[in-house]
């Protein structure tokens, strides 16, 4: 006799199946299992390189302006 329900873990996608369902579930759980400092290392490395390619961007784009 079973004192806890058994808990399945079903990935959805609304797209239909444009992608393989085993790979989605290994992709949530790779991600689940992460430090959240390594997340957050993640996400500021990444804020940091769209400010500096936004302030490359403005600096380029107004030199040639001056010419």
């Amino acid at each position: 006799m079973f004192f806890f329900k058994s808990k399945e873990k079903i990935v959805t996608n609304h797209h239909g199946d444009s992608i393989n369902p085993e790979f989605a579930e290994w992709i949530v759980d790779f991600i689940s299992h992460l430090s959240q400092n390594v997340l957050y290392v993640v996400f500021t490395f990444g804020i940091i390189l769209f400010i500096v390619f936004s302030i490359l961007i403005l600096f380029f784009s107004r030199k040639n302006q001056k010419k």
